[in-house]
């Protein structure tokens, strides 16, 4: 039997105070969407220099890059907002580097919610610094919001779910900006006038997602998506 691929996930960064320093986390339900669908999750630390993230490229099998805050504003030329919260600058610039050089290998990639937007701003895309109005139909407070999306019908992500409209959950105050997608980036997903997927067409499995299926409560959609992902990092 095949070994299970070993899948990078992101980390980000937690300011703890005592001996122990700060921490490099992740929520838990990435994981066990990985483990759930017979992958591997990989942590890659977000402090890695580029010969060490070379080094996990080499190892790996698939990439995902996760969800969190906000990516500054001068990586995609944009404006300071009073709803931005920035990442820590050395995790941002160590996700982007990583989707650069991931871009740059046979490999399998997807970004959930500010993972789709680090996929779009690394590879030279842009992002609508917040969604004003629009902000309540995609978040609320103290957890996910629901609403419903459309597909592209001949995406990679309508074979995969087999349908059109989809009940997604989602909760961000940014999106990709569809006038500033990066090159041969596609969206394949929409809400209304807000991005919801962008695919780059090719022979490999690369999808950024704005919602969050790990931890959607509907287990078919969860296990529709990560199966997709875990097998195409078998190479299947």
């Amino acid at each position: 039997m095949k070994s299970a691929p070993r899948i990078g996930l992101t980390t980000l960064l937690e300011p703890c105070a005592g001996v122990a320093g700060d921490w490099y986390v992740r929520p838990h339900k990435y994981d066990l969407a990985i483990v759930e669908a017979g992958g591997l999750p990989v942590s890659i630390p977000a402090f890695a220099d580029d010969r060490t993230l070379e080094q996990y490229l080499d190892m790996l099998d698939g990439l995902l890059f996760i969800g969190g805050t906000d990516i500054p504003p001068h990586f995609y030329g944009g404006e300071p907002h009073p709803k931005i919260r920035p990442l820590p600058e050395t995790v941002a610039v160590n996700h982007l580097k990583l989707v650069r050089m991931a871009f740059q290998r046979p490999l399998p990639l997807v970004g959930i919610c500010l993972g789709m937007q680090e996929m779009n701003v690394g590879n030279g895309g842009g992002i609508l610094a917040d969604l004003g109005e629009l902000t309540p139909y995609h978040r609320r407070s103290g957890g996910d919001q629901f609403h419903r999306a459309l597909l592209k019908p001949d995406s990679h992500l309508a074979a995969v779910f087999g349908c059109r409209e989809l009940l997604l959950n989602s909760c961000h105050h940014q999106a990709v900006d569809p006038a500033k997608l990066a090159p041969g980036a596609e969206v394949t997903a929409r809400c209304g006038d807000v991005v919801e997927a962008i695919e780059f067409p090719g022979p490999f499995f690369r999808i950024g997602l704005q919602w969050h299926p790990e931890r959607i409560p509907d287990d078919e959609h969860r296990k529709k998506f990560f199966g997709a992902f875990v097998n195409a990092c078998r190479g299947n």
